[in-house]
């Protein structure tokens, strides 16, 4: 595009938008090429609708300047590319502005939200209207969009969020704007309770695709259950991972464990914790959080979190959590040991710890744990943090430099592996090995989740740290995880999403699938407007 034609292009997206919504400048860009993964892009552009209409409005002058656009919601999509897009050049479509919660239905506990709604924004608005409605979060940060993480297919606390979406309203690439499931029909009683509708399902075709924009959805809520607590177990040695995962398997099977299982290693769960601890010790003891290093770690060693720790969440009556917690506890008998976190007994132990800690070291670092805990627990009841953000400073030596933290911003680096395998022990044994072995080539700490997603598989959450000062340091990362990702390839576990980086790696053009939703784009988007490269060949 030549400068005089990018020039009519801001003037046209001026005047349809407004001109603080239209950003040009290098220093404005530079805020949103910032990112994670130390990844590079060109944007020229950014605009930022607030409705429908001027989304609409926008792909209309998008097709008739042949400028590619790339929707983001918030742009938090940490360690697989932040708000950059697919390729070079795309102008960034900023959602943020569209961020009105519509409704929220009590008896059919659902929400009807825009991109820009953030998981904290609706538990806010849930809780300050009193509503016994809870949140399927993720432990992303409370900035993150519902929408946005959903259509990316991203893990909750309690279920997969791509299958809590419904009644999307979609502009496409040509301008038409369609409702999917029964939302197309007028006044139907359905629309936001049944997903598929009548006729094939479309719902599908915009998660991972760059077929259009979402610019509205239904999210499904849960109930509020009359009593919630979580189980944590703690491995002591590392050839128990197997063994524990089928006997998992098999509570999930039995629907004793109805959500997702969380088990992090050693290493994720020290960079979990440790932050956490500091803060508290910073807190009751006064100081920076970061003076209080050394004892948050030898706190840590002395609690002996294992090498493996599991996070179960339960939630019903209290005879329901009560007799799966006795389930649990005895099918996990002689692999781990087990503990049991809720809301009285932390209340409990919190009131005794704070007595104690004035006369005793130990009470003080048992409250500090505690401390540390609560905000993980606060997630298996649906209650959005930024505690977990801090895990990826703690590698590096670093501390956020604004509340709440933007790892974009900051120097930290960080990259994601996340492939998907059937759920059984010598799956994930060996989806671990494969990791640990890769980043000990080069030279990197494995951090490593296992997410239980359903009664059949799992993933495995490989996280990989590193400074974006050094040139060397990210070429050694970026290299490590494209390699770990055609490794898990080739044994067959493949990822179920995919940073902008290495979409290369998913798309292959001579497989009939990535063929047909080639074709596909031909439908939706004839002039290839919308994210190119994200998820297609074109």
């Amino acid at each position: 595009m030549n400068s005089e034609t990018a020039q009519t292009v801001i003037e046209e997206c001026k005047r349809c938008i407004g001109d603080p919504n239209v950003i040009s400048d290098s220093e404005r860009l530079a805020d949103y090429s910032a990112n994670v993964s130390a990844i590079e892009r060109q944007i020229p552009l950014v605009l930022r609708p607030a409705t429908t209409d001027e989304v609409r409005a926008l792909v209309d002058i998008a097709n008739r300047h042949t400028l590619p656009l790339y929707p983001i919601s918030r742009g938090n999509n940490w360690g697989l590319g932040s708000r950059l897009p697919a390729r070079d050049g795309a102008t960034i479509l900023d959602l943020g502005r569209m961020n009105r919660i519509i409704e929220v239905n009590v008896p059919q506990h659902y929400a009807i939200v825009e991109p820009g709604v953030t998981q904290q924004q609706l538990y806010d608005h849930i809780t300050s209207e009193g509503l016994p409605l809870v949140i399927n979060i993720t432990g992303a940060g409370t900035q993150t969009s519902l929408i946005g993480n959903a259509l990316e297919r991203g893990i909750g606390y309690f279920a997969s969020r791509a299958d809590e979406l419904s009644a999307l309203e979609v502009v496409l690439g040509t301008g038409e704007i369609i409702e999917t499931g029964h939302a197309h029909y007028e006044n139907a009683k359905t629309a936001h309770l049944y997903r598929h509708g009548t006729g094939p399902s479309l719902d599908g075709l915009f998660a991972q695709s760059n077929f259009g924009v979402v610019t509205r959805a239904t999210v499904n809520l849960m109930p509020m259950p009359p009593h919630r607590s979580a189980i944590v177990a703690r491995l002591s040695d590392p050839g128990l991972l197997s063994p524990f995962i089928d006997r998992l398997a098999g509570l999930c099977r039995d629907q004793i464990i109805r959500g997702i299982v969380h088990i992090g290693n050693q290493h994720r769960s020290e960079i979990t914790l440790a932050p956490l601890l500091c803060t508290h010790l910073s807190k009751t003891l006064g100081g920076e959080p970061t003076s209080h290093k050394d004892d948050a770690e030898r706190i840590l060693k002395q609690e002996n979190f294992g090498c493996w720790t599991a996070l179960i969440g339960l939630s019903g009556t209290p005879e329901m959590v009560r007799s799966a917690s006795v389930e649990i506890r005895k099918r996990l008998k002689g692999l781990a040991a087990i503990s049991t976190l809720d809301d009285g007994r932390l209340a409990n132990a919190r009131r005794l710890l704070k007595t104690l800690s004035r006369f005793s070291t130990f009470a003080r670092d048992k409250a500090a744990v505690l401390s540390a805990m609560e905000p993980l627990f606060a997630m298996t009841k649906g209650i959005p943090t930024d505690a977990p953000l801090h895990s990826l400073y703690w590698p590096l030596n670093q501390w956020p430099s604004g509340d709440p933290p933007d790892p974009d911003r900051d120097d930290c680096g960080m990259l994601y592996c996340l492939p998907f395998f059937p759920l059984d022990g010598e799956s994930a044994r060996h989806a671990v090995k494969l990791a640990e072995e890769m980043f000990d080539e080069h030279g990197f700490t494995p951090y490593i989740t296992l997410n239980t997603i359903d009664t059949k598989t799992m993933e495995c959450v490989v996280n990989l740290a590193f400074s974006k000062r050094d040139t060397g340091q990210t070429m050694a990362a970026q290299q490590c995880i494209e390699q770990l990702q055609a490794q898990y390839f080739e044994k067959g576990y493949i990822p179920y999403r995919v940073g902008i980086q290495t979409m290369h790696q998913v798309i292959d053009e001579k497989d009939p699938f990535w063929q047909k939703i080639r074709d596909l784009k031909q439908v939706f988007d004839p002039n290839h407007i919308i994210s190119p490269g994200r998820y297609n060949l074109v």
